[in-house]
């Protein structure tokens, strides 16, 4: 078997078209990891990767299948190495960028597996791809990689590509202190915070976005020296993004419905409540991090979010999600005496900057 592959893999590279594309569409079956042959292609992954990426500009057909197979592959932490440099990451972010792009969601799949590698975070986040029509003024991959993020919603820019998958990008990128001033400083082309772009779709009912977005969010809270932007109305203004998917459907005393953001205030009998405990949990751990700041505290009590946290633990059946929130109620409500006014370190289970990687399969 291990003769017949190495035969397969060659052929990946060979100079007919016709040969390499067949050899890509027979190759993606060897790919997936439960497949007996999987270790067999990621032994020769260095072989592989290069002439992949060259047919995922060919066929419609081929392309799919060489996509896949880097998909399948990466989710094996080893093989995204072979990724970690410019003309690789380059060629994968036009892949998800350019609007005729057939396979830019499986790209975003692929991109999202290869930023579990920090090698690789810290290469996108300075990686010049040159401008693209149609996405924004900018020849940076996480300026275009965010405007598509926010353009593509709905196929709207690509009749093929919602680009849920980036929402993952984003929050492992900003795992890293680069990533976090990266969405929090304002971009020359357009003069906005990029976390303000994005922030929006913490209700999105597709869960891969949302779910990236709320991760992103919370990473952001890490940040303490920035807890005053975060929480300025007139500049970040990510409580209430933060906030909106922790409410239900309860009335509140009229005094404390009038000092919260005005976004979640009246929000009627038919207000849901995020329904992953998973993503509660992450959105409750960015409350504890505002609270780990005096300044985040104090904010926090005068929008009123015990109130909030109060009703929702009152129909809360996770016992992680319960917690967290009793954590958060627990520094909100603190006496606030001259020696607690200090920054206060977050709960130890709520202060882990990395998520759990998760690779994607196809």
């Amino acid at each position: 078997m291990e003769q017949q592959l190495d035969e397969l893999v060659d052929f990946l590279s060979s100079p007919r078209s016709d040969v390499r594309q067949l050899a890509a569409t027979y190759i993606v079956g060897f790919s997936h990891p439960t497949s007996e042959h999987y270790q067999l292609l990621l032994s020769r992954a260095k072989k592989i990767v290069q002439p992949l990426l060259v047919i995922c500009h060919e066929t419609p057909i081929a392309a799919n299948s060489a996509m896949s197979t880097l998909v399948n592959m990466t989710s094996n932490l080893a093989v995204c190495e072979h990724f970690a440099n410019e003309d690789a990451l380059r060629m994968v972010v036009r892949l998800i960028t350019v609007s005729t792009s057939l396979i830019a969601d499986t790209a975003c799949m692929l991109l999202s597996n290869l930023t579990k590698k920090d090698s690789i975070c810290r290469i996108l986040a300075k990686l010049d791809v040159g401008e693209v029509p149609g996405i924004c003024n900018s020849r940076f991959a996480l300026d275009q990689l965010t405007d598509v993020f926010v353009k593509g919603m709905g196929k709207v820019y690509n009749k093929d590509a919602e680009f849920n998958f980036l929402a993952s990008v984003f929050a492992d990128i900003t795992n890293h202190p680069f990533g976090r001033r990266y969405f929090l400083e304002r971009t020359s082309y357009d003069d906005k915070m990029p976390i303000t772009k994005i922030m929006v779709f913490s209700e999105y009912p597709e869960i891969i976005r949302r779910g990236g977005v709320d991760s992103t969010m919370k990473n952001i809270c890490f940040e303490k020296e920035r807890h005053s932007d975060i929480l300025d109305p007139k500049e970040t203004n990510m409580l209430p993004y933060i906030l909106l998917p922790l409410c239900g459907p309860e009335e509140f005393d009229m005094d404390d419905m009038e000092a919260m953001p005005e976004e979640v205030q009246l929000l009627g009998d038919d207000k849901k409540r995020e329904k992953d405990p998973k993503l509660r949990t992450t959105l409750l751990e960015a409350i504890n991090l505002l609270c780990s700041t005096h300044y985040g505290r104090e904010t926090l009590r005068a929008k009123k979010v015990y109130p909030i946290l109060r009703e929702m633990h009152k129909v809360e059946t996770d016992e992680t999600c319960s917690e967290l929130n009793h954590r958060a109620v627990q520094l909100l409500m603190g006496d606030e005496s001259s020696e607690t006014k200090n920054d206060a370190e977050p709960p130890a289970d709520s202060a882990a900057a990395a998520d759990e990687n998760v690779f994607e399969e196809i």
